[in-house]
């Protein structure tokens, strides 16, 4: 097994530099090929797309090296959808199985989420890549409960689809976890509160402005509850300020991914928010609420879309997305239960991990898809 990753993104600084197209590498017993990518300053600017459709082309030219081999199977994982383009290729060329996993659907998340226009070229470019993935992939493998939906409105094929949620890995968590500094904890964490916990991003998707507004309610209504807020992003600032008068509400630095653990143990529930869009009809699988359920906390999420996870476990609630009251009253059930009585209901977050979403169970299940795509 090969996987084939571009060694420049905004999103890590450790990646491999090296001269040439290629870098070969055995890391934890697969063999992985770097390719040179493009380097982009704008997340969402030009050059990104023009590094998608470079790393596309690098990856097509493997093809005509002898150092690789033929592959029988060929996964094409979006965040890019150009991967499709590689896709067809090698089953075009070389009658290679093509299996289109789909983490997030693109290019609706960029029209309702982001904004952009329905006219915009790069989403009428992205839509034809998508109808192409889903009309030609021998099978479709998503983390959204309900992409077989979408994928029969846009092209009939729904049958094609399989549900598979972000997988974990339990080594990350029982090996790799660090301690946050006593100092981190005495400053940002209060003593004798009820404590609601936010970790990850704080950008416009994040919806975090109805938490604030929750903050607002609660002060009247649930005084002994703080709101801690742990992270980073575009809209940190702005959250900031719409938060000013409020003493419930505290904003810390983000932690290192292995340290989160180490705050989420401080938190009574833990919580996010989403926006009432129409492409959340179809469903989620979060890193976040990997992080939540395995810190054996109840989730308690703003979110009206296709529910999973958090409902499947049964170790949270889901209220309704952009009502802020109806949040508060949710927080002031879970408030008003005994400790052991939610200590109980996070622990089935962490059961439904450990037995249902860990990554070798689903592992067995993407790879009897090879042999489907096969038959």
């Amino acid at each position: 097994m090969r996987l084939i990753a571009s060694n420049y993104s905004h999103l890590f600084n450790t990646l491999p530099e090296f001269n040439g197209g290629y870098l070969d590498s055995n890391e934890c017993g697969f063999k992985v090929t770097w390719v040179r990518g493009l380097k982009y300053r704008a997340v969402n600017g030009f050059h990104r797309v023009l590094s998608w459709m470079w790393f596309e082309l690098l990856v097509v030219l493997m093809a005509f090296q002898k150092r690789y081999e033929r592959p029988d199977v060929f996964i094409g994982s979006s965040l890019s959808l150009f991967t499709v383009l590689s896709g067809c290729f090698y089953k075009k060329v070389f009658k290679t199985k093509f299996i289109f996993e789909v983490r997030d659907i693109w290019p609706q998340s960029l029209i309702d989420l982001k904004g952009v226009s329905k006219n915009h070229p790069l989403v009428y470019v992205l839509g034809k890549l998508e109808l192409l993935g889903y009309r030609y992939a021998d099978a479709i493998v998503g983390s959204m409960p309900g992409l077989r939906e979408h994928v029969e409105q846009k092209v009939g094929l729904g049958i094609k689809v399989h549900y598979l949620p972000q997988p974990v890995s339990l080594e990350f968590f029982e090996t790799e976890q660090k301690e946050v500094t006593e100092e981190y904890i005495s400053k940002y964490i209060p003593k004798g509160k009820f404590i609601i916990m936010y970790a990850g991003s704080m950008g416009p998707a994040n919806a975090l402005e109805f938490i604030i507004d929750a903050a607002r309610v609660a002060q009247k209504t649930l005084p002994e509850v703080c709101f801690v807020l742990v992270g980073d992003g575009h809209s940190k600032q702005e959250l900031a300020e719409n938060a000013k008068g409020l003493d419930n509400v505290i904003f810390a630095p983000r932690v290192r991914k292995s340290e989160v653990q180490s705050v989420l143990v401080y938190a009574d529930v833990l919580v996010a928010s989403f926006r009432q869009e129409d492409i959340y009809r179809y469903g989620m699988s979060l890193n976040k609420f990997v992080d939540y359920m395995y810190a054996a906390k109840p989730v308690v999420a703003m979110y009206s879309g296709f529910p999973s996870m958090i409902n499947e476990a049964g170790c949270g609630t889901f209220s309704p997305a952009e009502k802020s009251d109806e949040f508060v009253q949710t927080l002031g059930t879970y408030f008003s239960m005994a400790c052991e009585e939610r200590n109980a209901i996070g622990r089935k977050g962490r059961e439904f991990l450990m037995n249902v979403q860990n990554s070798e169970v689903l592992s067995t299940q993407f790879e009897s898809l090879f042999h489907e795509a096969d038959a």
